[in-house]
Parts: structure tokens; C-alpha cells; sequence
């Protein structure tokens, strides 16, 4: 668990740190390839790993850590389309 955690933190960074000083469209991109790539997959077994041992039933966890993972990358893909389709207004 502590791998993930760091992991997930780094990808953050990287994230944060790569989409610094760059047009909106661009962290738009940048975001939602973070987020379907390494953070979607990371916080879902996070959190279905502590939920399923706070319930102690691992297809709760299961459960969880599926429902998660499609709203984490269901709303990365909306970043990405965003940073692809939207129009820049100046």
C-alpha cells in the first residue's frame, strides 16, 4: 500500500508539474491522461482495499474499487475531450 501511495503522489507531481505555464487546453490534456493513466487505477484499488478491509468483505471492496475506477475515468476522458474540442476565447 505504501508503493501505491507513493506512486500516486509522484504521478500527481508529475502531473502538476507538466502542465505548469501551458495553455488551459493543454492541462486539460495533460490532467485526464494523468488521471486515466495512473491516478484512476491507484486511488480505486486504494480505495477498495480500505473499504474492503473496513468492512471485511473483499467483494465489497471489489465493488467499490470498480465503481471508483469507471467514475475516475469516465471524468478523465471528459478532461481529455475538453482539452481536445474546447475553443480557446480571448
Amino acid at each position: 500500500m505504501p508503493i501505491a501511495i507513493t506512486i500516486l503522489v509522484l504521478a500527481f507531481g508529475l502531473a502538476f508539474f507538466t502542465s505548469r505555464n501551458k495553455a488551459r487546453k493543454k492541462k486539460l490534456v495533460t490532467w485526464g491522461v494523468a488521471t486515466i493513466v495512473a491516478i484512476a487505477p491507484l486511488v480505486a484499488w486504494i480505495a477498495g482495499i480500505l473499504f474492503g478491509m473496513d468492512e471485511e468483505d473483499g467483494f465489497v471492496g471489489f465493488t467499490v474499487m470498480i465503481y471508483s475506477f469507471i467514475l475516475l475515468e469516465v471524468i478523465g476522458f471528459a478532461l481529455v475531450y475538453l482539452g481536445i474540442f474546447k475553443r480557446m476565447v480571448k
